[in-house]
């Protein structure tokens, strides 16, 4: 076994002290992300888009083209988790005509999140095959890496 061991040292001569030095260095090159680049990633489907209870559609909008929100310069660089609630109106058109702000963890964030969804592209709800007018409630939320 001790054999074993002194080969592997031969073979492999880095020290436990210098294997941690380059483990700890490669976490920091990886965790370096900036916010705003994060922000300008293409959404996912939105499946967190959460209807109103209503039996005014049968299908809720969704979310066609979109872009996360900027994350706002003082709550991240700070490291700030931060959730904002918005309901949405979405007419049959799949505009965006109405929205207000349930609830925001800070006015930062509720900025942020109201210009991103300003600009975003839906597709209508819809009733037995025909679009409607709808309302959503949208959560964002704002996690700090």
């Amino acid at each position: 076994m001790q054999s074993m061991l002194m080969n592997a040292s031969r073979v492999f001569p880095l020290q436990t002290a210098t294997i941690f030095s380059l483990f700890v260095l490669l976490l920091g090159g990886c965790a370096h992300v900036s916010y705003q680049d994060r922000a300008r990633t293409p959404l996912k489907p939105m499946e967190t888009l959460a209807p109103i209870k209503s039996q005014d559609f049968d299908v809720p909008p969704r979310v066609l083209e979109g872009k996360r929100p900027d994350y706002p310069e003082p709550e991240g660089a700070n490291r700030e988790k931060g959730f904002v609630s918005i309901i949405c109106t979405i007419d049959a058109q799949g505009r965006l005509i109405d929205f207000d702000l349930e609830s925001a963890t800070s006015p930062s964030f509720a900025i942020a999140a109201l210009n991103a969804i300003s600009q975003w592209k839906f597709a209508p709800a819809t009733k037995k095959g025909h679009p409607v007018t709808a309302k959503i409630r949208v959560p964002m939320h704002f996690n700090a890496l």
